[in-house]
């Protein structure tokens, strides 16, 4: 299985060029009034297997400054829109803990290794499957792209916990999604479809700074 070195994941972006940037942006993660931390993070055109695919690429600090723990997190889609790959590495006081994820044929494999040990867990690899994590809240975009109308039932998966659901996305507005199932929220995207506010029920909120 491809790994990644231990370094920024955001790095990914400097080595593609400047054109194939689809997104940049800094969130701020914050609940209610209380700063608890910021995200930075990328979209690029392009994966390690395909010029076609799509890689986001996140950084997450909590807190912001000082962080005693650091979200970092690789995620890889196919042109289709499926999983190819994954990596969310967890750094904070107890040590490091790696999540890797790849797609083999029909499943998604993934093992995660912690300080005290190691485990494999195997998923099939239903069409669609949308990859999220509690505390990185850029994978959110995916489901802001797939969101319709008339509401679009996602399976979800959340790779470091193993907790998996669905969720339905629905467009109230042409900048507003609702969030209802295994997440309950609202998503906010631009003009461009960029995501720009992710609002979730546990009082949770990450929002983009200004450009």
């Amino acid at each position: 299985m491809r790994t990644l070195p231990v370094l920024l994941l955001v790095s990914i972006a400097a080595s593609r060029a400047a054109a194939q940037e689809l997104d940049r942006g800094v969130m701020d993660i914050v609940r209610g009034e209380t700063a608890l931390g910021r995200e930075e993070f990328t979209v690029q055109q392009g994966t390690a297997g395909s010029p076609a695919g799509i890689t986001i690429a996140s950084l997450v600090r909590y807190p912001a400054t000082r962080p005693t723990v650091q979200i970092q997190t690789m995620l890889e889609r196919n042109p289709d829109g499926a999983v190819a790959a994954l990596q969310i590495d967890t750094r904070q006081p107890s040590g490091l803990s790696r999540v890797y994820g790849a797609a083999v044929q029909d499943h998604l494999t993934i093992r995660q290794t912690t300080p005290a040990a190691e485990s494999v867990r195997e998923y099939p690899r239903t069409a669609g499957v949308v990859i999220l994590d509690d505390s990185v809240f850029a994978l959110y975009g995916v489901v802001a792209e797939r969101a319709t109308a008339a509401g679009v039932r996602l399976p979800v998966l959340f790779p470091r916990s193993g907790r998996r659901g669905q969720l339905t996305a629905t467009k109230s507005s042409p900048t507003e999604i609702d969030l209802t199932g295994a997440v309950t929220g609202t998503l906010t995207v631009d003009a461009a479809g960029h995501l720009t506010r992710v609002v979730l029920a546990d009082g949770v909120s990450a929002i983009r700074q200004n450009r």
